[in-house]
């Protein structure tokens, strides 16, 4: 009974660089662009990658301006991703260049710094500074710092070795050697995200919202999300023909300050006294942005409370037996801060047959008399005589159990009997005293030949 307007992430704040330079250190803006980086994006990637192995149907249910834009994140990752450690150290260093030059230069193309407000004031007055491009040199301590950190964070993505004692000073001073050789694309400045902008500051500055220069555009329409599908299917397919046996497709970082050696505060360290450099501001030691780093709290952790307050209240109501009408959902922004109640509607309902429809709350159960020996065979023939459709295969969690068309392969014939005979709980690796399984279990199109249903309900399988 909750919905939280997600607070947007942008690839670059200048005004609110501008606007708090003096009251941030810069630790949470570096902590979330390596959140970002290295956990939510490559996340996502692995979510879609996932989904596309099982269902072979890429996310039919892609319908929100978030979703699609998830995809095209994952279509960038793809098309950039690295193949060897040198790749990540050219990464790294066009990050530094974006971060450090590009931006910076948009910044002050966009706002000059003899640029003067409305009522005649100058622009660039305190506590609003305008910030100076850096120069990326291999002699540079913490130059080295970033490449050296961002390169390995990225080849541990990928599952890319990285270089043995790479965090001493002299492997960072290779590194930084090799960055220095880049070549980096000369800047050009943008007169549409210079409106972007500029227009999207005063909405700021009127709501008191988070800016977004993304600028990805609109909803695409059908068919071009349906170019999107076909294009991630084609990147991944040539991907996953080049991963190692047990491979995945990509590794995310999750944050642990306590682990000097996984470089996580080494890149916020570069990352804050960069932007820092930019301003003309005190440079932080390395173990005061490990500290401050460890005590940044996500404001999803302020979000969660609320939404587990509002929660309780709604299960409270369904315990007591509450009449639908006095349920309520809620449209909460701690951002703004806004919240609002509204009465729930129905849940989305999906037509598998004329006569058969579902929704996401539903869960088809099977229970045979001898629930300990129920093998797959059983479950199909109960599965086709309730609902009517043929199922085909079978996932328990992450893990295939039952592939038709691999068993349908001449030679493993008996591989198939055995696989279809044998009891379900001799067949997955479970707990003791488990009572139940939760199957995901694809069916046919009976209108569409060689079509996988979509939006079809677990199959709760009892084995005791």
């Amino acid at each position: 009974f909750f919905f939280s307007s997600r607070r947007r992430h942008t690839r670059f704040l200048p005004v609110s660089w501008a606007r708090r330079c003096v009251q941030e250190t810069g630790v949470e803006w570096a902590r979330d662009k390596f959140g970002k980086l290295f956990s939510q994006k490559t996340k996502a990637l692995l979510k879609l990658a996932d989904e596309f192995y099982f269902a072979q149907d890429l996310l039919p249910s892609i319908t929100t301006q978030q979703e699609q834009q998830t995809l095209r994140q994952a279509i960038k990752m793809l098309k950039t991703r690295p193949k060897t450690f040198d790749d990540c150290i050219e990464w790294g260093r066009k990050k530094y260049q974006k971060y450090f030059v590009n931006d910076v230069r948009q910044l002050m193309y966009t706002y000059p710094i003899d640029m003067k407000t409305k009522e005649g004031a100058p622009f660039w007055s305190l506590p609003k500074r305008p910030p100076t491009e850096l120069l990326f040199q291999s002699s540079d301590e913490l130059d080295c710092y970033f490449i050296s950190a961002a390169a390995c964070l990225r080849a541990k993505v990928f599952g890319i070795e990285i270089p043995q004692n790479a965090r001493n000073k002299e492997i960072r001073e290779l590194l930084g050697k090799q960055a220095e050789k880049v070549s980096v694309p000369n800047f050009k400045p943008s007169d549409e995200k210079a409106k972007q902008i500029s227009s999207q500051v005063n909405k700021e500055n009127e709501n008191a919202q988070e800016i977004d220069v993304e600028g990805e555009g609109s909803v695409g329409n059908q068919p071009e999300l349906e170019q999107m599908k076909k294009e991630f299917q084609k990147l991944l397919e040539e991907y996953m023909a080049t991963l190692k046996e047990g491979q995945q497709v990509c590794y995310p970082e999750e944050f642990e300050k306590d682990n000097d050696e996984n470089q996580h505060i080494d890149y916020i360290y570069a990352m804050a006294n960069l932007r820092a450099k930019t301003y003309k501001l005190e440079h932080m030691e390395w173990i005061n942005v490990k500290l401050k780093a460890g005590r940044i709290i996500p404001a999803l952790a302020t979000t969660t409370s609320c939404v587990a307050g509002l929660q309780t209240i709604e299960l409270c109501k369904v315990i007591a037996g509450t009449e639908i009408e006095h349920l309520k959902n809620a449209f909460l922004s701690l951002a703004v801060p806004i919240m609002r109640l509204s009465e729930p509607g129905p849940p989305p309902v999906t037509k598998l047959l004329d006569n058969l429809k579902v929704t996401i709350w539903d869960r088809w159960v099977v229970k045979t008399q001898d629930s300990a020996a129920t093998n797959i065979t059983q479950v199909f023939e109960t599965l086709l005589k309730t609902y009517g459709l043929k199922p085909r295969d079978v996932f328990y969690r992450s893990e295939p159990v039952y592939m038709e068309n691999l068993m349908s392969i001449h030679g493993r014939e008996a591989e198939k009997e055995e696989t279809l005979k044998k009891p379900i709980s001799d067949l997955l690796d479970l707990e003791e005293g488990e009572e139940y399984v939760d199957l995901t279990i694809t069916f046919e199109n009976p209108n569409k030949k060689d079509e996988i249903l979509t939006n079809t309900p677990l199959v709760r399988v009892h084995i005791k």
